[in-house]
């Protein structure tokens, strides 16, 4: 009988162990799932990502070959830095940022091209600053419903839910066929086509809007509405219908604002209380360096974006000496520039922003590289 009861105490004692040090949980930052990656959060990272869905993720970049895996993602992951592999991360520029689950990855190790996408989204790596901008994964995102993207245009388009500024779902390149956007079904999704376009001159990244140019939706964004009415459903979509000639104009949905900082010392710039970063993720302005800030327009209530709008609350300076820009209207789709000068932070001047000559030309920009 003593023999039992020390036996018992014994396996008490085991159970009690295992329960404090534990297995790993599915987001223990561990590599888990038996997929060998690491799910911790990486400083400095190569980017920021947001995981909204419940799965844990593996990421590759442009493409899901072994030579470009990036690391994992854990599920519900706020600001995650993703891994920064030397080989993959040696100079600036945007790419696709491509996502399968863990299991999809453990399942298909030796032949990834089987794996089924579970999202494709646009991003931006800076080889020359730190990388500030945080790419959103959307929770509808790899679900039971496809809409195919057949793209024969020289656009690289996101793909945004319920508005241009809406949730992400989807991103694909230039002349690419059958990329399959898949998302949860059955539902109603209304999708909206932003062009994408970095400009290494201006260090800047165009997102610019397709407008209707007739009809009872004339200067609103363009959408198309799709309905998967049962949990597989299937449709396509032809992107090529986006850039009919005569059909469609180009906005960019606000104006820029180019800072050239002649002072001695490093300025921000802010909007109200908040400090602006630039498309590509810069926040403050070094002297003698310029700074590309879009700045956006407020869309109005039927829809559309107002050829100007006056805006007030800016102001470009240090933390102790912000210098307030005087409100003024900005015209959609200019650029304007303000030069700003001054030998320390007590004595800074900003100058009267300067309007361009006439709108950036979008689609000269677009089709131009």
């Amino acid at each position: 009988m003593k023999k039992m009861l020390k036996f018992s105490v014994l396996l008490l004692g085991l159970t009690l162990l295992l329960g404090l040090t534990g297995c790993p949980t599915e987001d223990d930052g561990g590599g888990g799932g038996g997929s060998g990656l690491s799910f911790e959060s990486t400083s400095p990272p190569s980017i920021f990502v947001e995981n909204l869905s419940a799965k844990r993720l593996v990421a590759f970049k442009g493409s899901l070959n072994p030579n470009n895996l990036i690391g994992g993602i854990p599920s519900y992951a706020s600001n995650y830095g993703l891994a920064k592999p030397s080989t993959l991360f040696t100079q600036t520029g945007d790419f696709a940022l491509v996502l399968i689950t863990e299991d999809d990855y453990v399942n298909n190790k030796s032949n990834l091209a089987a794996a089924a996408e579970f999202a494709r989204i646009y991003a931006f790596y800076n080889n020359e600053a730190t990388n500030n901008n945080v790419f959103q994964i959307s929770s509808k995102s790899g679900g039971t419903g496809r809409i195919t993207l057949n793209n024969s245009t020289s656009y690289n388009i996101e793909i945004r839910r319920n508005g241009p500024t809406g949730e992400v779902l989807g991103y694909v390149a230039a002349n690419m066929s059958n990329t399959v956007l898949r998302v949860e079904a059955p539902e109603d999704y209304s999708l909206y086509p932003v062009f994408k376009r970095y400009n290494p001159v201006d260090k800047e990244i165009y997102s610019v809007v397709p407008k209707y140019q007739s009809g009872a939706l004339e200067g609103k964004p363009y959408a198309k509405d799709f309905a998967l009415t049962v949990a597989d459903g299937t449709t396509a979509w032809n992107l090529n219908e986006v850039t009919v000639a005569n059909t469609f104009n180009l906005s960019s949905g606000c104006f820029y604002l180019r800072i050239v900082n002649n002072a001695q010392t490093a300025v921000r710039f802010t909007r109200g209380d908040d400090e602006q970063v630039t498309s590509v993720g810069i926040k403050g302005i070094p002297p003698s360096t310029t700074n590309v800030y879009a700045v956006r327009i407020t869309r109005g209530v039927d829809g559309k974006y107002p050829t100007q709008e006056n805006i007030s609350g800016l102001k470009i300076g240090t933390q102790l000496n912000p210098v307030a820009v005087d409100s003024q209207a900005y015209k959609l789709d200019y650029t304007y520039t303000i030069t700003v000068t001054g030998a320390d932070a007590s004595n800074l001047v900003v100058g009267t922003p300067v309007e361009s000559d006439g709108p950036v030309d979008l689609e000269a920009m677009f089709n131009s590289y």
